[in-house]
């Protein structure tokens, strides 16, 4: 019996280890993968619970919870359908946006319905509080995520929108007060 070359050997050897090391990759895949399984188990359930949304649903077949609206199209709503998602939006920002969220909300010009991208905004976070503070079990970090995060920014883009435009100023005047321009007239 021959044996074989040292190079041979070395070869055999160097495969055997990249061998070793796939093997290796593999098993860390496999529990990355366990892991992303179980994550989106969980982020399921949180869905859930936020929606309101459960197997089987409710009493008698209903589901639990808030159920969004669909989406407003406010490039294609006119008339009075337009009217009347503004008008739900408006009785959102006068029941929970201003008396609840103070400076965030005064940055906000009252021109807002003027303002597509402010409809845009008012309108999912108008359904994102309800889905959050309305959902069967309290969660958190969806309130924590909402007041710290989403909120914020999207007041930002609303006061940037609303703050520069010519709704504010009397006619011939383009000076602005410091006043909240949400109190009326002084």
């Amino acid at each position: 019996m021959s044996t074989p070359a040292p190079a041979a050997g070395d070869a055999v050897a160097a495969v055997l280890m990249e061998l070793a090391e796939i093997r290796e990759q593999v098993t860390g895949l496999r529990i990355a993968r366990a892991d992303d399984q179980s994550r989106i188990a969980d982020l399921t359930v949180a869905l859930q619970r936020v929606t309101g949304q459960r197997r089987g649903g409710g009493k008698d077949g209903e589901q639990e919870g808030y159920e969004p609206i669909p989406a407003p199209r406010w490039w294609q709503l006119a008339g009075e359908e337009r009217a009347d998602a503004i008008g739900r939006l408006r009785a959102w920002v006068a029941a929970v946006f201003r008396p609840g969220y103070g400076h965030l909300a005064r940055q906000v010009g009252p021109c807002w319905e003027q303002h597509d991208l402010c409809l845009y905004l008012l309108a999912w976070l108008s359904e994102l509080h309800a889905a959050i503070f309305l959902a069967p079990e309290r969660l958190l970090t969806s309130e924590a995520d909402w007041h710290t995060r989403l909120l914020p920014a999207a007041a930002a883009q609303m006061a940037a929108e609303t703050g520069g435009c010519d709704h504010l100023a009397p006619a011939g005047d383009i000076t602005r007060t410091s006043t909240d321009p949400w109190a009326g007239s002084p």
